[in-house]
């Protein structure tokens, strides 16, 4: 996954946005996948394409409301249309990478509901999937993920983002909109807010956790234990009630430029 390029992008068309500039975006998005496959049936609204070999997914999705789930029984990726144009959607394969694309994948400002999740869908994946890779993008409307994932990058640009289960390391930016994020066995964590709302758990202690707020706010619970905290805030705030031991193997670092962070006890880990 080539998540910074794609999150450097998604921060940039919102500055720009926010600032009145007008963002062009190519029209080639059919060159980008230029010679993948697409090995799939289609009955009624819903999509199937086969995952033997498949280690990670890349998803985007704008002016949707979309649903990410683990099924058991399942033996195939399964995009379910609820409502909308399956023209609109994709599911296709890159070599071992599933991709996925719905209505809106990249901003379209002179759109006027681009903002609203006008379509519906459901992607199923087989258990056998759980612990992959995912590079997960939402431009407007909303995101609800419930999985288990090995890298977790997240990237929300508009809209609402909800995500529950497990991470090896979880990567969030959040540009604008807002982001409910729910983890266990998250080792390695990292929030970058440049506008919105964060609120985020994590089940599981970690061994680091960086915090780069810009603005907005971020509120993060972590379970009961001592925390080595650095942090350093210009314009922003910090507050913290964790219990603070220096030499602790367990970091926090947190920069804030403006908005506020909050960082709070959560009982015991999972």
């Amino acid at each position: 996954m080539n998540g910074a390029t794609k999150k450097t992008a998604g921060a940039l068309t919102v500055v720009l946005a926010v600032c009145g500039g007008v963002v062009l975006l190519g029209t080639g998005a059919g060159a980008a996948f230029a010679g993948v496959q697409q090995v799939s049936s289609q009955e009624g609204g819903t999509t199937r394409l086969d995952v033997q070999g498949v280690t990670s997914l890349d998803l985007e999705v704008g002016a949707a409301d979309m649903t990410v789930e683990f099924r058991e029984g399942v033996t195939e990726a399964r995009l379910e249309i609820e409502q909308g144009s399956e023209q609109d959607w994709s599911l296709q394969r890159d070599d071992d990478e599933l991709k996925v694309r719905g209505p809106g994948s990249g901003f379209d400002w002179f759109r006027p509901d681009w903002l609203r999740g006008e379509q519906q869908a459901t992607l199923v994946l087989p258990e056998s999937l759980l612990g992959i890779d995912a590079d997960l993008t939402l431009q407007a409307g909303s995101l609800s993920v419930d999985g288990e994932f090995g890298e977790l990058d997240l990237d929300i640009n508009a809209g609402a983002l909800t995500v529950q289960g497990a991470a090896r390391e979880l990567d969030a930016e959040v540009n604008a909109g807002r982001a409910d994020i729910d983890l266990r066995d998250v080792r390695t964590a990292e929030y970058t807010v440049n506008a919105g709302r964060v609120t985020a758990q994590l089940q599981s202690v970690p061994d680091e956790v960086s915090i780069d707020l810009t603005a907005g706010r971020l509120d993060l619970t972590v379970p009961d234990g001592s925390y080595a905290l650095r942090h350093q805030a210009t314009a922003g705030t910090l507050e913290s009630d964790l219990v603070q031991d220096p030499s602790s193997s367990h970091r926090i670092q947190a920069d804030v430029s403006a908005g506020t962070v909050t960082l709070s006890p959560g009982g015991a880990a999972e």
